[in-house]
């Protein structure tokens, strides 16, 4: 069965589909590549040239307000730095892809807000992390928890914001599928809080959906792009998958691992500062003009450690797939389902398996099909 929805998702595909969705995981690898290249680039540029230690000086040296500033600054300019690059990978090639719908005016504006939304969060991070180098050089680690803490639980929040800022939202005007949508959450044990559907559709061709937290409910968030192709019962098995994610706590989880990972990358970092002190005018680890070495070393570190965040999360999805089709037993639509998934986002059904291995943090189709062909064989 699973061999046949498999066919069937590289009919869907074409030759022509098929050939951009391998061309896109070749991108996806060289991006992640270009992106640890262009940021140690730009931390090159600012700290060897001594303008980060012109810019704390300019800002009025180490301190609370001056450090807040200079993080604010640095990622603003962080943020106009990976333009070009953002625009390549991000614009460029889904104009290739012929996933892209919207101008580059639009793109642009969509960048504007989401580089602020990040420059604030990160930038209230970053000026955190220094705070307490300073306050705590010999042991900083118990409050260095703390602030990653923090960090988590604003990329939970600001997740639905950001999705907010992007697309536009509408109330699912079907009362039907509302109503047996709402019988689903009751079954799984959740407080529904409605269902968004995104007009995605505007400014792309791809499909997703996710629950985002409303109040003490749940509601879901599903792109127009995919509700129309896979009507109420796809929608029930990606919601039941979500639920899935929910019932098995996996954001915590994986909110926890990746935080540990940071902590870990910062342990990393601090040892480089310790190094450069008395270079470029750098004073060591509690110098907020020491941020461009910091941010380089995290963001290289991270890339190179998200195959363990990947893996715990490959793992996730099946058990959210399982539990999925536990909740709604209907294996031909999640088949037809994970078709439209694979066109719309020209899904490479069998990628290499080192990229998998590295750069997905979902299984392959071909797995995933297999996956559940087992766990209804076994119900």
């Amino acid at each position: 069965m699973a061999n046949a929805a498999l066919e069937e998702i590289y009919r869907a595909l074409g030759e022509e589909g098929l050939r951009k969705a391998r061309w896109q995981e070749k991108m996806r690898v060289w991006g992640m590549l270009a992106q640890i290249i262009w940021t140690g680039l730009f931390a090159a540029i600012l700290t060897f040239s001594g303008w980060a230690a012109a810019l704390r000086d300019s800002l009025g040296g180490n301190g609370v307000w001056p450090d807040l500033l200079f993080a604010l600054v640095f990622m603003v300019l962080l943020s106009l730095f990976n333009l070009p690059l953002s625009w390549f990978f991000g614009y460029w090639v889904e104009q290739r892809l012929g996933t892209n719908r919207q101008p580059l005016t639009g793109w642009l504006l969509d960048q504007l807000k989401q580089g602020l939304i990040g420059a604030v969060l990160f930038g209230l991070f970053f000026w955190g992390v220094y705070l307490v180098f300073r306050a705590w050089p010999g042991g900083w680690l118990p409050a260095l928890a703390g602030v990653v803490a923090l960090l988590m639980i604003g990329i939970y929040l600001a997740q639905p914001i950001m999705i907010r800022a992007q697309f536009k939202a509408e109330p699912l005007d079907d009362e039907e599928l509302n109503a047996h949508l709402e019988r689903l959450f009751e079954k799984a044990g959740f407080a529904y809080g409605g269902v968004g559907v995104l007009r995605a559709g505007e400014k792309t061709a791809r499909g997703n959906a996710m629950l985002s937290p409303k109040g003490n409910k749940l509601e879901v968030l599903v792109f127009d792009t995919l509700l129309d192709e896979i009507g109420p019962e796809g929608l029930e098995l990606v919601v039941g998958h979500e639920l899935g994610h929910r019932a098995h706590k996996d954001w915590p989880w994986i909110l926890t691992i990746f935080g540990v990972l940071i902590i870990l990358g910062l342990a990393l970092a601090y040892a480089v500062l310790g190094w450069v002190a008395g270079r470029w005018g750098l004073g060591g680890p509690a110098d907020v003009a020491t941020l461009p070495i910091l941010y380089f070393v995290l963001t290289a570190w991270l890339a190179l450690a998200q195959v363990l965040t990947n893996a715990f999360m490959r793992s996730r999805e099946y058990a959210a797939d399982r539990y999925a089709l536990e909740l709604v037993p209907n294996l031909e639509a999640f088949e037809r389902t994970f078709v439209t998934l694979a066109q719309q986002n020209l899904s490479d059904p069998e990628p290499p398996e080192w990229v998998e291995f590295w750069l997905h943090d979902h299984p392959s189709i071909a797995r995933r099909l297999e996956a559940a062909r087992r766990v209804v064989q076994k119900g």
